[in-house]
């Protein structure tokens, strides 16, 4: 509520409005005091007032307290602004600049078009990189400024708490405690216990991908029938999250038992109502959905059953886990259950965090990057060539690492690891980005997030006259930015940023601090991995992989315009018929993919 309209700052001088509030909002309260306390002494006295006029005092008195208050917030901020050295960001040409109606009003408009995307891309392009928009709830700020993000999720993520939308519509399913939802010291102890479990040696087993790679290259049509392939890839990362989780798949691709796919269709429905909920805010009560409360009570229990499982088999063998199955590999709820201290509460909410974060990140990447393949001939033949270089041996994970135009950079493209880039990574050490990487810069899977200011604090960039001066960001205010805007921005990318053209990473070396591009790992969390990246990666490099083996892929023709967001953003946004046009394919003779 303290940004003033854009008209103010042309009209009034630079030191007068901050003052002009604050006199404003003084004489308002003035005023409310004075006929708070008039009110009282008549009352008290049995006084009573009797004319229409006297009456209307009280009453006015009431409504000016709300504006009152917002003259003295403005000028609260105004004053911390310049102490600080910050300059104003651009504000949204509301019509209804008290509870933003005009942006919500055109947001669900593109959003049911799904062009909402696209339409932040116009709107950034008219105001710049960062500006101030009205909700009903609150003034946001926009970005899409590396700078701001750095100061976001690293320099300042003390300042920038799992707050409001986001932590509200996933903490019913996963609670307080889960690292997806916690702050403060209680995040930074499921981080400290977590991460142990991400070594390379555990998350280099490729079995379990491979497994779960062939039930999905099983379950395409080999008669050149249509393969609604995002489907199945949804399928095929919850297989191989549940495995990795669990130790035991849910197997949706091949025989799941009805355990199974009550789990699968309920975690669907949950996740996507939870993003409905989400926008509801406080309204969140009035959504009475018994099919919520009980899909709740599934998607736990199902957790527990395993939970329960190993907690017994630590107790019998004196809490000596058998933590590497030599038939399924390494299991993570062993580990987990494995340390001291840990509750079957505490340990299912982790657990439902990394499929929740784990499952659609793999999913989407790969639906948007078979998508693209589909129309890209010359992109599949150069895949090809590098993919034949293994001669039919399955490859281990540092002959993954090194095919150059499959792989995504490991360390160099690592959100916030990039920051700390030296020069020597400007030699021959330096890999290409790749393919995949160049889906999560064109499509990525985690298209928009916020957070919310936990104190008052500022931002690098996106203030002044040139955008350059901070920007002040007072308690409690919303930080929104937009990754597809930021991977397809001109100024950074090249003219042709919208294209998709992987050749362009072998023309930029690393020469600058920080690199714009924000995997799904580094989106809305501290300074660390989500299901780690390392994780992520070889189930995308192993399933990219075997595909392409022996596989001719002719150009599709179409555009994505209209199934985009299906593969670009929050999934419960969009209909069915929406994603299932984003990706599907053709299957040509001896199973091969069209």
């Amino acid at each position: 509520l303290f940004v003033s309209a854009p008209e103010e700052r042309l009209t009034l001088p630079s030191m007068a409005r901050e003052y002009l509030y604050l006199t404003s909002s003084a004489v308002l309260g003035s005023y409310v005091l004075w006929t708070a306390a008039e009110t009282y002494f008549r009352w008290s006295h049995d006084s009573h007032l009797t004319s229409s006029h006297a009456h209307a005092r009280p009453i006015l008195a009431a409504l000016l307290v709300l504006p009152g208050l917002i003259l003295y917030n403005k000028a609260w901020n105004l004053f911390q602004m310049k102490a600080r050295n910050c300059g104003e960001a651009p504000v949204y040409p509301h019509t209804d600049p008290v509870f933003g109606s005009d942006w919500v009003r055109a947001s669900l408009a593109r959003q049911r078009e799904h062009g909402l995307l696209e339409w932040w891309q116009t709107v950034f392009d008219k105001l710049g990189d960062t500006w101030w928009v009205k909700t009903p709830m609150a003034w946001v700020l926009m970005t899409s400024e590396p700078e701001n993000l750095k100061a976001v999720l690293a320099s300042s993520f003390e300042d920038f708490p799992i707050t409001g939308p986001r932590k509200e519509a996933v903490l019913p399913i996963l609670g307080p405690d889960a690292i997806f939802t916690a702050n403060g010291e209680v995040w930074h102890g499921a981080r400290a216990m977590m991460r142990p479990t991400f070594v390379r040696n555990q998350i280099a087993d490729l079995n379990c991908f491979e497994r779960h790679v062939g039930d999905l290259i099983g379950r395409i049509p080999k008669d050149g029938g249509t393969v609604d392939l995002q489907a199945l890839l949804y399928m095929m990362t919850m297989d191989s999250a549940t495995d990795f989780m669990f130790g035991h798949s849910t197997d949706m691709l091949t025989t799941p038992s009805p355990e199974a796919r009550e789990f699968t269709s309920t975690f669907e429905y949950i996740t996507t109502r939870s993003a409905i909920r989400s926008r509801l805010g406080l309204l969140t009560f009035l959504d009475n959905d018994k099919k919520w409360d009980e899909g709740l009570k599934i998607i736990h229990r199902f957790c527990d059953t395993y939970v329960e499982r190993v907690r017994a088999e630590l107790e019998a063998n004196e809490k000596k886990a058998n933590k590497e199955d030599p038939e399924r590999g390494y299991v993570f709820l062993n580990e987990m259950m494995a340390q001291p201290g840990m509750t079957p509460e505490y340990v299912r909410a982790q657990l439902l965090s990394m499929i929740l974060a784990g499952r659609d990140t793999t999913a989407s990447t790969l639906s948007a990057l078979f998508w693209i393949l589909a129309r890209r001939g010359d992109v599949v033949k150069r895949l090809r060539v590098e993919v034949e270089e293994l001669q039919g041996s399955k490859p281990t994970w540092e002959e993954m690492k090194d095919m150059k135009y499959l792989n995504m950079v490991l360390k160099e493209g690592r959100f916030p690891n990039a920051a700390r880039r030296s020069t020597r990574d400007t030699g021959a050490g330096f890999r290409v980005l790749t393919v995949a990487y160049l889906v999560l810069r064109l499509y990525p899977t985690v298209a928009t997030m916020s957070r919310g200011a936990a104190r008052d604090t500022t931002l690098p960039v996106g203030g002044g006259p040139d955008g350059k001066s901070p920007v002040f960001i007072p308690k409690g205010t919303s930080v929104r930015w937009s990754s597809f805007r930021l991977h397809r921005r001109k100024d950074l990318y090249g003219e042709d940023a919208d294209e998709f053209r992987p050749e362009r990473w072998e023309e930029r070396r690393p020469s600058y601090v920080f690199t714009p591009i924000l995997t799904p790992h580094s989106m809305g969390l501290h300074p660390l991995f989500w299901r780690s990246p390392d994780m992520h990666r070889p189930a995308v490099r192993a399933d990219a992989d075997e595909l392409l083996r022996g596989e001719d892929l002719a150009d599709v023709q179409g555009d994505l315009a209209e199934g985009r967001q299906a593969v670009a953003a929050d999934r419960g946004d969009h209909d069915e018929a929406a994603e299932r046009r984003a990706v599907e394919f053709h299957t040509g003779l001896g199973g091969r993919l069209g």
